[in-house]
């Protein structure tokens, strides 16, 4: 969907169902952009209104591609997130790029 969806992502860890909601924010084909903020769910801890990322892909040298990340925290009132609240949210965005990473590299000719 385009902008303003929510996308409820279920998922199982460790024999748990589990869900994240997806807001997308944007979604830019032509600039190969999209940006979406997690809103709700197991991803969001308490004192986080929500999780933000804007994602861009770009020509890079050799007729490879170049991935840019940026991740905004919106906390609520004063609260700030903590370093392991940071550190796990990373893990988990770092996990998902490698795997993202590895199915392009292992698919070079999926549209």
């Amino acid at each position: 969907g385009g902008a303003g969806t929510i996308k409820k992502l279920t998922y199982v860890e460790d024999g748990e169902t589990k869900y994240v909601l997806h807001k997308v924010e944007l979604v830019d084909d032509a600039n190969w952009e999209n940006n979406y903020s997690i809103v709700g769910g197991v991803g969001l801890p308490d004192t986080v209104e929500k999780i933000s990322f804007e994602a861009k892909l770009s020509a890079g040298p050799n007729g490879g591609s170049i991935a840019k990340l940026s991740v905004k925290y919106y906390t609520k009132g004063d609260a700030i997130p903590s370093e392991e609240e940071i550190k796990n949210g990373k893990a988990k965005g770092e996990g998902i790029f490698k795997a993202l990473e590895g199915y392009c590299v292992a698919n070079p000719d999926y549209n």
